[in-house]
């Protein structure tokens, strides 16, 4: 995962926020799926101790694992680390919250999840003819004016994405220590 990490602080150094919390979407998932998978591996050893190549012995090793989680969806991966003892409760909440707030509209591009009921002032005008008028400004959803979405994404990403790296890149380093105890 330091791959995903170092990428993702290179799309926050050069203002790519969006990328930057497309990626650390990737790392909480990658996250989730590699630790249940080694945590299944740690405590079902079968292939301990067999006399194989190396390569061939982390395959054998992560198999069932990653059989079990990698095609979890992230709601049941998120459950499931808890129940283990992988992530607490307080993290539970934690992941849920991102899960909702940025993998799910970031993922899905569902503009309704990205900005909720976030409405902001704007300046309209009607077209007579060929002159412009200038009329009272309104209130308007950004959710629901399409025309909005990228800039106001961007602008909403910029805030988000350092905080949601920071926090996740946290929550890697604990749980790195949970499911190999040895590497604290």
């Amino acid at each position: 995962m330091d791959t995903l990490r170092h990428e993702i602080c290179g799309c926050i150094s050069f203002g790519l926020n969006q990328a930057a919390i497309t990626l650390t979407n990737h790392l909480l998932e990658s996250l989730l799926k590699y630790s249940l998978a080694y945590h299944y591996s740690l405590n079902h050893p079968k292939h301990l101790g067999a006399e194989q190549q190396l390569a061939e012995l982390i395959m054998n090793f992560t198999e069932e694992g990653l059989k079990k989680y990698g095609k979890a969806n992230l709601n049941q991966n998120i459950n499931e680390a808890n129940r283990l003892g992988l992530i607490n409760d307080e993290e539970l909440e934690l992941l849920h919250s991102f899960r909702k707030k940025f993998r799910n509209p970031f993922g899905h591009s569902d503009k309704e999840d990205t900005f909720d009921d976030l409405s902001i002032p704007v300046n309209v005008a009607t077209l007579q003819g060929s002159e412009l008028i200038s009329q009272p400004e309104v209130v308007v959803q950004i959710a629901k004016m399409p025309i909005l979405h990228g800039i106001a994404q961007a602008q909403l990403a910029e805030i988000d994405a350092p905080q949601y790296f920071q926090k996740m890149d946290r929550l890697v380093r604990k749980v790195k220590t949970r499911v190999f105890p040895s590497s604290a």
